[in-house]
């Protein structure tokens, strides 16, 4: 396979396969319905919410100031997260096919959001499946009800580092 990541001017050009891309664009839409719920009540008590954001204050004495920062920041936050997926869903919409497969072209803001959104769609699908350090994606049995859902988590795993690994080049 050609590198997957190649500079071209001030952009950097990643090469997706077609299932690749396919994957990337389910990606805004799933973590748009999750943020969405993150800035009303219902979503307070989600696992992957809390993993999302995270409290500020860990001392259970120090309640009011994680009530007063939440309130001062939550909102924001889940403003610059949906702003992300609109980039990522934007620059995923100028993918051009070349060869069978498709390459996109990242200035550095698209790429931070590439980044950002990645992560958070780890970190949920971790939450969901229950990732720890320990779990061995290589041991999930093909036939298990989640096989998919471990594979989709792996791959998001290795393409984020490779993402990062290019961006250190």
């Amino acid at each position: 396979m050609a590198r997957r990541f190649r500079t071209k001017g001030d952009a950097l050009v990643v090469t997706l396969e077609p299932t690749e891309l396919e994957l990337l664009r389910q990606l805004p839409p799933q973590l748009g319905t999750l943020l969405t719920e993150a800035s009303d009540e219902s979503g307070a008590k989600d696992p992957v919410v809390q993993r999302l954001f995270p409290r500020a204050y860990l001392d259970p004495t120090e309640e009011a100031a994680e009530v007063e920062w939440q309130a001062l920041v939550h909102s924001d936050l889940v403003k610059e997260r949906l702003a992300a997926l609109e980039l990522v869903t934007a620059t995923l919409e100028h993918a051009t096919e070349r060869r069978g497969r498709f390459e996109v072209a990242l200035t550095a803001d698209e790429t931070q959001a590439w980044l950002g959104v990645l992560n958070d769609a780890r970190l949920a699908l971790g939450i969901r499946l229950d990732v720890t350090e320990e779990t061995d994606l290589e041991a999930v049995a093909l036939d298990a009800p989640e096989a998919s859902a471990y594979a989709i988590y792996g791959w998001l795993t290795y393409f984020q580092g490779e993402l990062v690994e290019a961006l250190l080049r």
